[in-house]
């Protein structure tokens, strides 16, 4: 199993080349975020629904004045979007380069206010208070934090009674898929530091049960996970309309079979304190 140091040297490599970017480049806010996730260019695009969706989840309720905590913030893409609506956000990633990231990108995109920012690991989360947070949103994050012990408490614990739990994931309820990562990240030379070992489903929402209730799963994407296959095509007429057709057969499927839908290869959660 690798260590927190070994994760947090591997995210620093991966943060450090954004940190040269002109301020232009990094600023953030919902126009710029939704349009990443319709431009077929950018690396967004292969999520877009699980982003847009995430999206729709975050914003069932107000953000003025929320005290958010974005969980394993990464390059902080949601975190700083929701500041730029008025919320006050904190920015909690293993990698600091990753938190130095998230606070240039919201001064770029006028919250730096509004933002604050900590580099640990979800094992202790001590500088925070008790019930200290209206809404946590998690990233592809919480299937990392789940291997720190004592992870899921702190994550209760610094969340108020009624708080919400957003999480936006890869879901991990179809063998056939979960045999194709497999065979993808050994095809790829994909690093253990990568995390992706851990993969959220049902056995791991348990674990949310003992501090969490109202538990809800929006499965996205069973046959339209074969977009992994067209990575990198998606500028093509023809990529983005087979993409289409595969998300309307989804549709379609699921309509017919529901349970079926467990497996679909991505995932919004959410749950209340």
């Amino acid at each position: 199993m690798i260590t927190a140091e070994q994760e947090r040297e591997f995210y620093d490599r991966q943060y450090r080349q954004f940190l040269e970017l002109p301020d232009h480049a990094l600023r953030i806010d919902r126009s710029i975020l939704v349009g990443n996730c319709s431009n077929p260019a950018h690396p967004f695009y292969e999520r877009r629904r699980l982003y847009l969706a995430s999206m729709q989840a975050l914003e069932m309720e107000p953000f003025p004045g929320k005290r958010v905590l974005d969980y394993g913030c990464g390059p902080a893409d949601f975190g700083v979007w929701m500041a730029t609506e008025s919320a006050e956000v904190t920015l909690l990633d293993l990698s600091p380069l990753a938190v130095e990231l998230g606070l240039k990108r919201a001064k770029a995109s006028g919250a730096a206010r509004r933002v604050k920012g900590v580099a640990a690991d979800a094992s202790t989360l001590d500088m925070f208070a008790d019930n200290a947070f209206d809404l946590v949103f998690a990233c592809a994050s919480l299937h990392h934090t789940l291997k720190y012990p004592g992870a899921m408490e702190e994550l209760a614990r610094i969340m108020r009674p009624g708080a919400r739990l957003v999480l936006c994931e890869t879901w991990g309820g179809n063998p056939l898929l979960e045999a194709a990562r497999q065979w993808r990240a050994r095809v790829e030379g994909e690093l253990e530091e990568q995390g992706e070992d851990i993969i959220l489903s049902s056995k791991e929402l348990k674990l949310l049960e003992a501090h969490f209730g109202d538990i809800r799963v929006q499965h996205l994407n069973l046959l339209a996970m074969a977009k992994r296959l067209l990575r990198g095509k998606f500028e093509k007429p023809w990529a983005r309309a087979a993409v289409t057709v595969l998300e309307k057969t989804d549709r379609a499927v699921i309509t017919i079979c529901p349970p079926l839908k467990n497996w679909c290869g991505e995932a919004v959660i959410t749950a209340r304190r």
